[in-house]
């Protein structure tokens, strides 16, 4: 990641961290999918990538056991700072600071790595597998995360789109180090193997995140993604309105008696060392 992307990832950190349980409700299956593909056992040393909050490697710390560890390591202080909060008791478990495109701190020390959506955010990815590779020991596994495709995902998308719609200045992040940019599967699985990488396999896990209702779907995402924060932060009173009035129609196809229920999709590959 760039330095620029790290502060963009600090300011919104706050709100990841408020807002933890609500997103870890929507991606519980991906999460679930992860610790399968992992096969953790007891006394196993693991190593997160893009770890956020911390609260999966709360989850593979209480799995490995006291005679194992885990080690959550983000590109954002302020994310490493989050992380450290929600691991404080545990004693299996440590944050460090690390770049997943430059782990020099690290030999091949670990029994698995796990990465939940961050390896697409890397501007060259097999930078990552690689490094990934590298600090597995012989026979060590890892597995990741990432979105699928926009048509996919419009939980995540409605908020940008309508972002666009009400003249703000918001640029859709379809591009290399992008949310989307490793959603097609089979690309997905030859970096992995491009990486180094042995059965290699990649699964489709599907999601809903669930909303009250359109104003806590633009609250939520336009406080986690570190572009429309920006943008939305400077909107008037009256662009606001028009983003929250935009989603709501374009959303309503999914309401219920329990407020919205938008899917999402997911990409979660595995590969051995």
């Amino acid at each position: 990641m760039t330095d620029t992307t790290t502060v963009a990832w600090d300011a919104v950190a706050p709100s990841w961290e408020r807002h933890h349980a609500h997103v870890d409700e929507a991606k519980a299956p991906v999460t679930d999918a992860l610790l399968s593909a992992l096969r953790l056992a007891p006394g196993d040393r693991v190593l997160e990538l893009g770890a956020g909050t911390g609260t999966l490697a709360r989850s593979v710390a209480a799995l490995v056991g006291p005679s194992g560890s885990v080690v959550a390591t983000d590109a954002s202080e302020a994310m490493v700072e989050a992380a450290g909060r929600t691991l404080a008791a545990l004693p299996n478990a440590d944050v460090a600071l690390a770049d997943a495109s430059r782990l020099e701190a690290f030999d091949a020390e670990f029994d698995k790595v796990v990465c939940r959506m961050g390896l697409m955010f890397l501007d060259d990815p097999l930078d990552g597998v690689r490094e990934v590779h590298r600090v597995l020991r012989p026979g060590g596994r890892m597995a990741l995360a990432v979105w699928a495709g926009p048509e996919h995902n419009p939980w995540l998308i409605a908020v940008g789109m309508a972002a666009m719609a009400a003249g703000l200045p918001f640029v859709p992040p379809v591009g290399p180090g992008g949310p989307f940019s490793l959603s097609d599967a089979e690309m997905l699985a030859q970096l992995l193997r491009d990486g180094g990488f042995a059965d290699v396999a990649v699964e489709t896990i599907d999601i809903t995140f669930p909303f009250a209702d359109a104003a806590e779907h633009v609250a939520l995402c336009g406080s986690l993604a570190p572009p429309l924060a920006v943008v939305l932060a400077a909107a008037s009173d009256d662009q606001r309105d028009a983003v929250q009035a935009a989603v709501a129609e374009a959303m309503s196809v999914y309401r219920t008696d329990d407020g919205l229920r938008v899917p999402g999709r997911a990409l979660v590959a595995r590969g051995r060392r």
